[in-house]
């Protein structure tokens, strides 16, 4: 798994301070979703551990690289969850980083999805990260810095990942084969290259195109199509409908200046603030919306 190109930079500047013996041994990685943060950790995980790393990254050569790339290296561990990540999970990962590399160079300790610990995770964490043990290092990842409890900010150094430019995710979505990419798809993702591929490649469960052809089909005044069961259909992903019906609204109204258009974008931001809610109606909030869209 390669490092994305406009994360070269970044990775370089990460391994020249590694091999200069100052880079931080807790990193926190934080940044929009689908922009490559994960490549981007799994690549310093991979340079950490290898024997002759470069500012390029590891050398691929090394006894510690082919373990690395049989996927058994004893000294790399991903700690994950489905849902939560609990206390046990991450006492299981704090126990395999006590002892001594079995490699003899670096531990690595993974957490692709930081903000989804447990307070009780994250109070178990915070002794390792305040007294590491020797040639450890914790690569944490987060789309919501905003879960992430202040403690654990408080003895991370963060990387905050920015994203990458329209021509720069372009060209990268073109070289996949991925020619139906454009600026407008881009919007429609938050400008994250990676949940674009996501959507073209068919493995996202609501692609842009459905909701395009559904709130279409919803403002000719389709009389098959009825605004309950679109919203039904659409529930499980609520939250990036609700988000796509903003977009939707507040391009409207900067196009057209209309009244009507304000009020469905305002209609919209109340939706999305709601959606964030535990235990809300989805079905019930994407009713109201998409009826202030058929109106």
């Amino acid at each position: 798994m390669q490092v994305m190109p406009w994360f070269a930079t970044t990775f370089s500047t990460l391994l020249s301070r590694y091999m200069a013996k100052k880079l931080h041994h807790g990193l926190l990685l934080t940044g929009p979703k689908g922009i490559g943060k994960y490549q981007l950790a799994l690549g310093l995980s991979n340079a950490l551990l290898c024997k002759q790393p470069s500012i390029n990254g590891p050398c691929e050569q090394c006894q510690s690289c082919h373990l690395r790339q049989a996927g058994n290296h004893p000294d790399f561990h991903v700690l994950e969850s489905e849902k939560q990540l609990g206390v046990d999970k991450i006492r299981e990962g704090i126990g395999k980083l006590s002892g001594t590399a079995q490699m003899g160079g670096n531990k690595v300790l993974l957490i692709p999805r930081a903000d989804t610990m447990t307070e009780a995770a994250a109070n178990a964490l915070l002794k390792t990260l305040e007294e590491p043990t020797n040639n450890t290092f914790l690569l944490l990842i987060t789309d919501s810095i905003n879960k992430i409890m202040p403690t654990i900010l408080s003895r991370c150094e963060r990387q905050i990942l920015s994203l990458p430019s329209v021509s720069e995710s372009l060209n990268y979505l073109n070289a996949k084969g991925l020619e139906d990419a454009s600026e407008a798809l881009l919007a429609a993702y938050g400008y994250a290259p990676l949940r674009v591929e996501e959507a073209l490649s068919g493995e996202e469960d609501i692609s842009y195109r459905n909701f395009s052809d559904g709130m279409q089909a919803l403002l000719a005044g389709d009389a098959n199509l009825q605004v309950q069961t679109l919203a039904n259909k659409w529930q499980d992903n609520a939250p990036q409908i609700a988000l796509w019906c903003q977009q939707m609204a507040h391009d409207e109204y900067i196009k057209r200046q209309q009244a009507v258009d304000f009020e469905r974008y305002e209609a919209c931001v109340d939706a999305v603030r709601t959606l964030q809610h535990a235990g809300v109606n989805k079905s019930m909030v994407l009713f109201g919306l998409l009826k202030q869209f058929q109106r």
